[in-house]
């Protein structure tokens, strides 16, 4: 992530964005009466680091979070997991 363009800029980090449209666009067999497509991007960048080189650097873990970028630092029991936050979100 700490080469990553602006999110604006970043097909990357938009994925998650473009494939619900997906979803609802594909053939699906006739057993199957949905699909749910989702994606994230969990940075190896540790957040203090990324914070202050993205967009304008004023994102906080949860504009991250809301644009389904999310941080494998351990950061404790009483921070998001980020395995758990995919989940969630």
């Amino acid at each position: 992530m700490m080469n990553a363009r602006a999110y604006a800029r970043d097909d990357k980090a938009q994925l998650h964005e473009r494939l619900p449209a997906l979803a609802e666009s594909m053939a699906l067999p006739p057993n199957v009466s949905s699909v749910t497509l989702d994606s994230f991007v969990v940075s190896a960048t540790p957040f203090h680091d990324l914070q202050p080189r993205y967009e304008d650097g004023k994102w906080t873990r949860a504009d991250f979070a809301e644009k389904h970028i999310l941080f494998q630092e351990d950061r404790g029991a009483s921070e998001i997991d980020y395995i758990a936050a995919m989940f969630r979100l």
